[in-house]
């Protein structure tokens, strides 16, 4: 997850926004309740016009607070002024009185006519219907002001109107009257129409100024426009390059826990694979569990070392761990480049057998050259504490799973690694013993003296041979060590 603070400069970004576009706002709010009032929808008018009203007075907007009231006021009073309960109807003679009082202060007379209006219905009285557009055709804005400066010009022009008037009447009285006295009566209409040229020049003066303001207003509110389009502008796009800066360190961040899941998941599934050969444990992973099989022929070999009990009596438990970690490493890089797969250690006793968990060719010749070869390594390993190692092999059928729900592991069981086991307590140090079912099997690729019939624990008398060397070249080194059985 991202951290909070890239998030900051998104959120002072949303802040710098909120004054400019909290006018534009206001005014969407009053829209919105007026037409939500035109669609008899009051309740959800009335909300909006709250909102209207608290957008405003956050601005500090004395005509947008004084509307919202307005509409707070129709929104109240419902669909039906005049049946409104008791109760009900002084709240709303409360918001209609507060109204008036606003629009008054702010001069929007149209709208303060409808309200009083509103005002007369609620108590019972005659009130004429308002023309089409209602409180739509009502703006409490500069347009008002222009209005009642028109109004004020009628009025100047009435006055001229009237002043015309008089004065045509006193040219036909000058007709009637001497020459002095017309000459008076002449000065004074030059006068009075000194006067009237001095109220044109003044009305003239008054409509340009108007007209001035009039254009000065519409450019300001082009110029208010621009800008609140280009601050929106700058914001959407800060909004979107943060953004974007987000999603691209989330993706980052993404594919960075990914490595890190697959690096743990593949040394899972290494670790999994030293405990567990391959296809067992893609079978656990498949499917939770792993059937046993049973194996027609599999060679098992066991390895003992001599006197491995006196000898642990004068090593330090860390000689004697590193002591066995050696041998047992190197009979494991022995036994994998002959495609023999390791079952277990017990003690000082390293158990492997060739031909499962997949059959390979030549399984019984390849355990038996695993086993030359762990002996003549013991034989140059002259600074081992172990005088050296017997080993026993025997070939017959096994059944192969995995045991237990904690701490799994694979093994074997059946009479032929109890006769593996006993060929090798019956074998000699640095010898190779093996009976005669693996014999039957290598005895053309290995030179091998019988010992004839020897007495085995729990097996009766086994006939066994030691293997004293190979007769001709033997497999390659270096092959895999799940090689499967050519068609």
């Amino acid at each position: 997850m991202p951290k909070l603070y890239l998030l900051l400069p998104l959120i002072a970004l949303v802040a710098l926004a909120l004054p400019i576009q909290a006018g534009a706002q206001t005014e969407t709010q009053l829209k919105m309740t007026q037409q939500l009032l035109d669609e008899n929808r009051h309740v959800t008018a009335l909300q909006v016009s709250k909102q209207a009203f608290f957008s405003a007075e956050r601005q500090g907007n004395s005509i947008h607070m004084a509307h919202a009231k307005a509409l707070e006021a129709f929104a109240m009073a419902g669909p039906a002024p005049d049946r409104l309960n008791r109760r009900r109807k002084r709240r709303t003679l409360r918001v209609v009185e507060e109204a008036q009082d606003r629009l008054r202060s702010v001069g929007a007379d149209s709208l303060l006519l409808l309200v009083n209006r509103l005002d007369r219905k609620i108590k019972g009285e005659e009130v004429k219907k308002v023309g089409p557009g209602g409180l739509a055709q009502v703006r409490p804005r500069a347009s008002d002001l222009i209005e009642r400066q028109v109004k004020k010009l009628r009025k100047i022009g009435d006055t001229i109107s009237v002043l015309q008037t008089e004065k045509e009447r006193f040219e036909r009285e000058v007709d009637a009257l001497n020459d002095e006295q017309a000459r008076q009566d002449l000065l004074l209409a030059k006068q009075q129409q000194a006067i009237d040229s001095i109220s044109m020049a003044r009305l003239e003066d008054s409509l340009t100024v108007t007209r001035q303001e009039k254009e000065l207003q519409a450019q300001q509110a082009q110029i208010e426009l621009q800008r609140t389009q280009r601050d929106r502008s700058l914001i959407l796009a800060g909004a979107i390059i943060i953004i974007a800066a987000i999603l691209f360190l989330l993706y980052f961040n993404s594919r960075r826990k990914n490595r890190v899941i697959q690096r743990e998941r593949k040394r899972s599934e290494e670790l999994l694979l030293n405990i567990l050969p391959l296809s067992v444990a893609e079978e656990l992973k498949t499917h939770g569990e792993a059937a046993a099989r049973h194996y027609e022929e599999v060679t098992v070999l066991f390895s003992d070392f001599k006197d491995f009990s006196k000898v642990t009596k004068d090593l330090s438990p860390q000689e004697l761990v590193e002591a066995l970690d050696r041998c047992f490493r190197q009979f494991d890089e022995i036994a994998a480049r002959h495609g023999l797969e390791k079952i277990k250690t017990i003690g000082d006793a390293y158990m492997c057998a060739a031909g499962l968990p997949e059959p390979v060719e030549r399984q019984a010749q390849r355990a038996v050259q695993a086993a030359l070869e762990m002996q003549a390594w013991l034989a140059q390993a002259t600074d081992l504490p172990f005088p050296g190692a017997r080993i026993g092999l025997h070939t017959g059928p096994v059944v192969a799973g995995v045991v237990g729900a904690r701490k799994f592991a694979y093994d074997i069981w059946g009479d032929t690694v109890n006769l593996a086991s006993r060929l090798e307590s019956k074998g000699a140090i640095g010898k190779v013993n093996i009976s005669q079912a693996t014999y039957e099997l290598v005895k053309r690729d290995f030179d091998c003296e019988s010992r004839g019939k020897l007495p085995a624990k729990g097996v009766g008398e086994v006939e066994m041979y030691f293997v004293k060397g190979t007769r001709e070249a033997m497999l390659p080194r270096g092959e895999g060590r799940h090689q499967q059985v050519s068609s």
